[in-house]
């Protein structure tokens, strides 16, 4: 399946932006992360793929705007080799929304 492109909506349903590249970025290896643009910013975050949701062309995250916004930012258009590994740590510990519209 191909997921660059995809909107990315939250957990009511709210459009977050869109799929813009997939971590490991070499396309070996299983996918971990998905990296999206934020429509309000610009600035792309890294979303784990096991919390995801693919559904009518669309990805659905089970955080609400503010959790996905309060993630660690890139540290560059590209990634760095940290850039992973804070996300996966932010979102270890961060709970999903309690009200998911699904």
């Amino acid at each position: 399946m191909n997921l660059l492109g995809m909107k990315v909506r939250d957990a009511e349903g709210a459009i977050l932006g869109r799929v813009v590249d997939t971590y490991p970025f070499d396309g070996g290896g299983e996918l971990e992360l998905v990296v999206m643009r934020l429509w309000r910013f610009g600035e792309r975050r890294m979303l784990p793929v096991e919390s995801l949701r693919f559904e009518w062309g669309q990805v659905f995250v089970p955080y609400t705007r503010w959790q996905v916004e309060d993630s660690p930012a890139l540290s560059t258009n590209r990634h760095t080799e940290d850039d992973p590994y804070r996300a996966k740590a932010y979102w270890r510990f961060e709970e999903p929304a309690e009200r998911i519209r699904w």
